[in-house]
């Protein structure tokens, strides 16, 4: 009887012990899983700001070229005006920057978010010559690259 109660405990303990290298092995497979998606997440991010800077640039050299890297081709730009929506084709954005020429502009990211092949960012900007503005902006992945598809601001 002693000799089939050790046998007992020592199973017990075999499938204690195995199930605890179960739990380990699977938490730890966890830990990269969410290792490599944060690591994506950040290239993600990398590329994503990259075109907002691509937008801020091209205000500071008052740009349609950089600012064409930044967007789409058939981006938008929209905005509410005495209660009236307007979306206009990014050329009348980069037809702007051109003729207001160079200028100091800075931002703040204020938030990203990424959902796979897409992403929504907005920032708060101050051109030195424009004034402040709440930008939003949605974006696509193609081909490894982020771009903006529409822009939608308010003056602050």
């Amino acid at each position: 009887m002693k000799k089939l109660r050790g046998v007992l405990i020592l199973a017990m303990l075999l499938c204690i012990s195995s199930t605890t290298m179960m739990a380990q092995t699977s938490k730890q497979s966890v830990i990269n899983k969410n290792n490599e998606t944060m690591n994506k997440n950040n290239e993600k991010m990398a590329a994503i700001l990259e075109a907002v800077e691509l937008y801020a640039e091209a205000g500071r050299q008052g740009s349609r070229e950089i600012g064409q890297q930044a967007f789409t081709e058939h981006a938008t730009m929209s905005w509410v005006e005495n209660g009236k929506i307007t979306t206009v084709p990014i050329n009348s954005l980069f037809e702007g920057l051109e003729q207001t020429g160079k200028e100091e502009v800075t931002y703040e990211v204020v938030d990203v978010n990424i959902a796979g092949n897409i992403a929504f960012v907005r920032i708060d900007s101050w051109f030195s010559k424009l004034g402040s503005f709440n930008d939003m902006f949605t974006l696509a992945e193609q081909n490894g690259k982020w771009k903006i598809v529409s822009k939608i601001y308010s003056v602050k």
